[in-house]
């Protein structure tokens, strides 16, 4: 149950999101962001999304740190005489630092998109989707934000399992640890990370495919009116429980990649106390 509520603040959402709203349409968005830069209330209503959007961060970030937590003491690394709350604070904060660079990254890339979206709405279709040619000119920033996010999430992991356990450490402390470790043994944290951010995104492709076979059925009865028929509302409860059956799929997959996380990391500074011990008998 910790790891489905983990990946409800990850991407357990996204394939629900993404099979039941219809993605908005070129000329949705530049609807939209005519909209938002000619209304009187620019540059405030840009200002009142852009905190909407960091609460909605912080609010996830909190959830997630319950769940690591919850999910630490489970397999009996938590923290001696410490409470739950205390070990979900320790992991606010580990998380918070660490997913820092990449959401500076991301704001970083929502300027840009700003500044080059309006020329190409402008611009001739002579140069594939539009999404492609507004990518093409932000290629830099985008690579920027994949690499802060493999790394966060190495450090973050690292961290996180510094922070909260029989030999815990202050938060600023388990950073350090985890980038002084990240340096020491850069292809094993990379390739882990990178394993477990692959892993989550093929759970989540083969979610959303599961969820849209499903909803096919659903979406002609809506089509035809039929919302509160029998056969309806039994596809709808169908869709609703097999959506959930696959959060709890997720969430074994977060626990799994917890104690891959921990299974490393723990082998790792086993392996560094007995070269110590070799070097000092």
């Amino acid at each position: 149950m910790a790891g489905a509520l983990g990946s409800l603040t990850y991407l357990a959402w996204l394939p629900l999101l993404l099979t039941v709203a219809a993605l908005p349409r070129t000329s949705d968005l530049a609807f939209i962001g005519a909209r938002l830069f000619s209304s009187g209330a620019f540059p405030w209503n840009v200002l009142l999304l852009a905190a909407m959007a960091t609460i909605g961060v912080l609010i996830a970030c909190l959830v997630g740190a319950l769940a690591e937590a919850a999910l630490l003491r489970g397999a009996g690394r938590g923290t001696p005489r410490r409470s739950l709350m205390r070990e979900t604070e320790a992991a606010f904060s580990v998380l918070l630092v660490a997913l820092l660079p990449t959401i500076a990254a991301l704001a970083v890339l929502a300027l840009g998109v700003a500044g080059v979206a309006p020329a190409e709405f402008a611009a001739p279709d002579i140069g594939g989707p539009l999404w492609a040619r507004i990518a093409g000119h932000l290629v830099p920033l985008l690579v920027a934000v994949a690499v802060l996010l493999v790394v966060g999430q190495a450090v973050g992991a690292a961290a996180l399992r510094r922070a909260i356990g029989p030999g815990a450490v202050p938060v600023a402390a388990s950073l350090n640890a985890a980038l002084r470790d990240l340096v020491r043994h850069p292809v094993r944290r990379i390739g882990l990370a990178l394993a477990s951010i692959l892993a989550d995104l093929l759970a989540a492709v083969v979610a959303f495919a599961v969820l849209r076979v499903i909803w096919a059925p659903i979406d002609v009865e809506l089509a035809a009116g039929r919302l509160a028929s029998p056969r309806a509302l039994l596809l709808l409860v169908g869709f609703v429980a097999i959506w959930l059956a696959l959060v709890l799929a997720l969430g074994v997959l977060r626990a799994w990649v917890s104690a891959w996380w921990s299974a490393e990391l723990t082998e790792t500074d086993e392996a560094g106390r007995v070269q110590m011990l070799g070097a000092n008998p």
